[in-house]
């Protein structure tokens, strides 16, 4: 119908779609797009309402609509229809999507996945739409009980692992061994035991995963067997859990660790068949200072955490300076707790500090924003002379809810620093830039809705900065941008008109991917369009192409993961 229409209102219908629409519909049939490719006007037109430098020289029309292209799949445009996934099974493993995490090491991404009712962690490579098994943990205790893996994290170089230990009561149980004698002094039910696993050398083969001698730190948690850890956060020599009592759910307090080397070590060789050869293990029980930062056992009363419950996910920040705390269904840390590491005598330990600042969102309005940590930032050095100061920008994701009408938005947000240049140290820590109180709104994340799921949305950061994904249930929103430009707010009008709001800054258009599986953790991979998510189906890898082709696949492939030996 629309091809029995003349040329020139088939061009004035395609100028009025947004540029999305107008690449699907010049790749619907062989004369739309000749049409669409072929008016220099339009294709000017669509150029001036995408982002980009308006500066293409003299260019042919065929060259410009090239450019056109190149522009829309850099900001996303269709990737919805256009994107490939794979879903990854693991035969007759079913992922434990809570106790599984990802690993970040410099640029390089990992993931600890753990399997429901196997003691072993095993760490993955994800690549290029692959995956490939590189090490497996295995808790010591898993010869001597029953081995529920809870939590995982990665942090010093090394894998820790969370755990339930139950064990077999049995004729040949060995009642003297460390994980036995404490489990059964504690609670016949069961103990949590925090193991440290050092990573192996790179030459390691994945079938003997631990080098000789291999050195396995070994934490326990006498006095808190009545209660369930909710999260685990790790530190150089310090980490903290978060408790909450297996019977009151109002009982819950947030534990900080400090690690003290212990003389007491016991080489784990009583196996039978190990006799006459040396084990590879090396178990060392560890001692530690416990400092309890939050305590809300008051007699079924909530005041410490505001009616909020207990966080349900804690990490570092700022070099381990201060603890955040993640509640249910909530998508930025709420409270921050302040560490010190000799806290004077009149010092309130039990202060936390909201999460809250005050940001002029529009002329007329401002509103308290939750912000995260900045994920960019930039170093302007002083010119070396007297009295010189440096400038530092961070930029971060900040999240507002109207108080009275209940909208929410989330924002990019800037904030400055101006050391003097003989004091400043040049070294960009993006978990610094969170002390600041002056934050300035630099882009709007449109489309973004808070939805009231216990996950809350979750965030991530490709390596290079240019995406954001947040996923919320069986949603991912993923926003193409330039940090460097938003950072600099715009000063060269990167962004067009069209996308300016009343407050002066764009509004970054989202691509809207539906999948059909609940969305616990995500991830970019070394590939800035590449997305890894743990979910309730199993492991799920996008691949976002926004080549024109609108293919939309989702393959099941089998991974066989080796079996640990019991």
């Amino acid at each position: 119908m629309l091809l029995s229409l003349p040329p020139e209102l088939i061009q004035l219908i395609l100028r009025s779609c947004e540029a999305p629409a107008f690449l699907q519909a010049a790749y619907s049939c062989h004369a739309l797009f000749n049409l669409a490719s072929s008016s220099r006007d339009l294709v000017l037109f669509q150029l001036s309402q995408t982002p980009g430098a308006a500066d293409w020289g003299p260019s042919t029309t065929r060259q410009l609509f090239q450019l056109l292209l190149q522009r829309c799949q850099k900001q996303l445009f269709g990737v919805e229809y256009q994107y490939e996934g794979k879903l990854i099974e693991f035969k007759d493993k079913v992922l434990d999507t809570r106790a599984s995490s990802f690993v970040h090491e410099g640029d390089a991404r990992h993931s600890l996945l753990v399997f429901k009712g196997d003691p072993t962690v095993y760490l993955v490579g994800i690549h290029n739409g692959a995956l490939s098994l590189q090490q497996r943990f295995t808790s010591p205790a898993s010869k001597f009980g029953y081995v529920e893996i809870l939590h995982t994290t990665f942090a010093n170089g090394e894998v820790y692992v969370l755990h339930r230990f139950r064990p077999k009561f049995d004729r040949e149980l060995d009642l003297n061994h460390p994980f036995v004698k404490k489990a059964l002094q504690s609670n016949f039910q069961g103990k949590i035991y925090l193991t440290c696993h050092p990573l192996p050398d790179e030459s390691s083969d994945v079938d003997d995963p631990e080098p000789e001698k291999s050195r396995v730190e070994l934490y326990g948690f006498p006095e808190q067997s009545s209660y369930e850890p909710l999260s685990l956060a790790v530190h150089d020599d310090q980490f903290a859990i978060s408790w909450q009592h297996m019977q009151y759910s109002h009982d819950h307090q947030v534990v900080l660790y400090t690690i003290k080397l212990s003389n007491e070590s016991e080489e784990e060789d009583d196996d039978p068949q190990a006799k006459g050869n040396k084990s590879k293990e090396q178990i060392v029980v560890m001692q530690y200072r416990s400092h309890v930062l939050r305590d809300t056992d008051n007699g079924g009363d909530d005041r410490g955490s505001d009616g909020r419950g207990a966080p349900v996910r804690i990490e570092f920040n700022d070099r381990g300076q201060q603890l955040l705390y993640h509640y249910r269904g909530k998508t930025l840390y709420e409270s921050f707790h302040r560490i010190y590491r000799a806290p004077p005598v009149r010092q309130t330990i039990h202060t936390v500090s909201e999460n809250a600042c005050r940001v002029t969102f529009r002329s007329d309005l401002s509103l308290s924003f939750s912000i995260g940590i900045p994920f960019f930032g930039t170093h302007q050095p002083g010119d070396g002379t007297l009295g010189s100061r440096c400038r530092w920008r961070y930029l971060a994701v900040g999240i507002a809810t109207h108080r009275i009408n209940h909208w929410s938005v989330a924002c990019l947000l800037r904030s400055e620093a101006f050391p003097q240049s003989h004091h400043c140290g040049h070294n960009l820590n993006l978990e610094r830039g969170r002390r600041f109180d002056e934050w300035q709104i630099m882009a709007q994340l449109g489309g973004f809705q808070e939805h009231s799921t216990s996950l809350g949305s979750l965030i991530a950061y490709s390596n290079q900065k240019t995406r954001i994904a947040m996923a919320s249930w069986k949603t991912i929103s993923i926003w193409a941008l330039e940090p460097h430009r938003l950072i600099e707010g715009d000063e060269d009008n990167f962004y067009p008109a069209s996308w300016q709001t009343s407050g002066g800054y764009p509004e970054l258009r989202p691509a809207i991917i539906h999948l059909d599986a609940v969305c616990s953790q995500l991830q970019f991979t070394e590939n800035e369009n590449e997305l890894v998510a743990i979910t309730d189906r199993g492991l799920m890898l996008l691949l976002l192409k926004p080549d024109g082709r609108s293919i939309q696949v989702f393959e099941k492939q089998g991974i066989e993961i080796p079996k640990s030996e019991d």
